[in-house]
């Protein structure tokens, strides 16, 4: 190991692996209105007092550049079964949303409504350079709960699963 450079790629990914996440698709609206999306597992709460989530989002992602444009995002949690849809979502697809169903959120933004057990509508209050990635902070200004015995997609070693939150 390299201490500048830190762990290999390989083990950082096997390492990261270990830990089961829930899949998100985040989406904005770009300079022209229309919807952009990714996928994302790096979600996660920062505070209740304000109610703040983070999301870390690849610096080339198309998407990045429709969420510093229009100041907000949606974090749309998967339902279990949407494989298919984090797959597109994690493409480099030009057109994602050509035949997914989405509607505008609470804040403008695309909700994902056929495909998502809940909800996030933030408002970005802060951006951090993080190496590849830039880990951006939103205000949680609404959303949706998940539904009772609703079951949400989850990824760990690259695999796609469920839990049931027994």
């Amino acid at each position: 190991m390299d201490d500048e450079k830190g762990l290999d790629r390989e083990t950082f990914f096997a390492l990261m692996g270990a830990f089961p996440t829930g899949v998100t698709v985040v989406t904005a609206l770009d300079a022209a209105g229309l919807p952009r999306g990714l996928t994302i597992s790096s979600v996660c709460s920062v505070s209740a007092d304000p109610p703040l989530a983070l999301v870390c989002v690849d610096k080339k992602s198309n998407t990045l550049p429709a969420i510093r444009h229009s100041k907000r995002f949606a974090v749309n949690y998967l339902l279990f079964g949407r494989e298919d849809l984090s797959r597109l979502f994690a493409s480099k697809d030009p057109d994602k949303f050509a035949a997914v169903a989405w509607r505008p959120a609470g804040n403008g933004m695309p909700w994902l409504n056929e495909d998502t057990l809940g909800l996030a509508e933030c408002t970005v209050t802060q951006e951090v350079d993080a190496g590849d990635h830039v880990v951006v902070i939103g205000r949680v200004d609404g959303g949706r709960r998940p539904e009772p015995g609703s079951r949400p997609l989850v990824y760990f070693r690259k695999r796609y699963g469920t839990c049931d939150g027994a």
